[in-house]
Parts: structure tokens; sequence; C-alpha cells
């Protein structure tokens, strides 16, 4: 019996796709002076992280993620340096289960008890599920010989309050990342890798606001 050529094509097809990662440059960066919070008082800090992520069309709201970014770890501990006087700081990650856990919810209120100021860092990773569905069909359909896009907006927003859960400060960057998949662009993927390019959207966004936390010397 003649096999059919068609699942050799789909096997070799997924074997040679390659991709090519671009992004946008930050919206929102802080365009005042860089200052140091010289002199400042010694602050405790509880930074609360929020890893969201929504597809338009096919999710109703965001969702909480269990991971966010690879290696957020490092990236927020190297933005934490902008900040001057943080003499102890706590993280907590916020998960989907929490609403069932009263044990996590206790340590977080105590966490911000504890702590002079609280950032709550809230990171959203947004598609839309008609581009990406549109783009993985045609790009299934030829082998992904045509080259297509599947397109993510990310928006890093902080929100800084006192002890007392007074609204101090907020701030926002936005930015957009591209990956084009295609087969032949197997050969530009080590230069345009996706994952690097998302961690510089955290990193430069993480820094900058932290940047500005610092020169408008709220924590004191």
């Amino acid at each position: 019996m003649r096999r059919s050529p068609i699942l050799p094509a789909l096997l070799c097809a997924a074997l040679a796709v390659g991709c090519a990662a671009s992004r946008s440059d930050i919206e929102g960066l802080y365009t005042g002076p860089a200052a140091r919070n010289t002199g400042a008082a010694p602050v405790s800090v509880v930074f609360v992280f929020r890893h969201l992520s929504q597809q338009h069309g096919f999710d109703t709201i965001p969702k909480l993620k269990f991971e966010g970014v690879k290696d957020f770890d490092n990236l927020f501990r190297d933005a934490l340096r902008e900040i001057s006087n943080v003499s102890r700081y706590e993280t907590f990650t916020e998960l989907p289960d929490d609403v069932n856990d009263p044990k996590r919810r206790e340590k977080l209120a105590t966490a911000r008890s504890n702590a002079d100021y609280a950032v709550e860092l809230e990171l959203l990773e947004e598609s839309s599920f008609k581009q990406q569905f549109l783009s993985a069909t045609i790009s299934l359909l030829s082998l992904t010989v045509i080259p297509m896009p599947y397109d993510w907006n990310y928006t890093i927003r902080a929100d800084l309050k006192g002890k007392d859960g007074t609204l101090r400060a907020s701030y926002q960057r936005r930015a957009t990342l591209s990956d084009w998949i295609q087969t032949f662009l197997i050969f530009v993927y080590p230069f345009h890798p996706i994952e690097g390019k998302r961690e510089q959207i955290y990193s430069e966004s993480l820094l900058d606001i932290f940047r500005e936390i610092e020169s408008e010397k709220i924590l004191r």
C-alpha cells in the first residue's frame, strides 16, 4: 500500500520551523532627571507580584499564571539595585489557588503590616486568539512556508502604597513583542530568540520604574 506523503511533509516542516522575534520600544519611560535618594531613612518594602495573561476572544478576564517570565527573580534583583534605601524587603507572588488558601492570604497580610511600603507589580501579557489562530492555520496549511506573526502586548504596572494602604504613586510601561514563524527563519532564530526579547521588555521596564521611584524620592 502506498503511503501518503502528507505526514512526512508535516513532520519535516515541524522539525525545520524557525522563528525570529522583534520588539517595540518601551512606552512610558521616565524622562525626568535621574537622582539618587541620598540621605533617606532606610525603609522596608513588600513586593507583591501578579503575573497575568489574557487571550482576547478566548479569555473573559486576565488570568493569574503559575509562572512568569523565565529568570524573573534575577531580573527583579537587578532592578532593585536602583532603589538605594531599601533595608529589608519581602516578595510574594500571587497564585490562582490563593483564593482557597487562608495561610497564604494571612502570610501576605502579615508581610504588608510589617512593611513600611508595599509595591504591587502587575505584569500582564495579552494576545489575540483570532490573530494567533489565523496565523497557526496559515502556517499549518503552508507547511510554515508563508511567514506569519504572533504578537503579544505587555503592560508592567506598579502601584506604590503606604503602610496604611494609601496609594502614593502609580507607574506603567508598555511594549509589544512579535514572533515571526517561517521555515527558513531557523537560521535567524539564534540571533533573535523570543525568550531574550521578552526578558528585555521585563528588565527594561522594571529598571525604569524603580529608577523613577528612586528619583522621585517617594520611599522616605
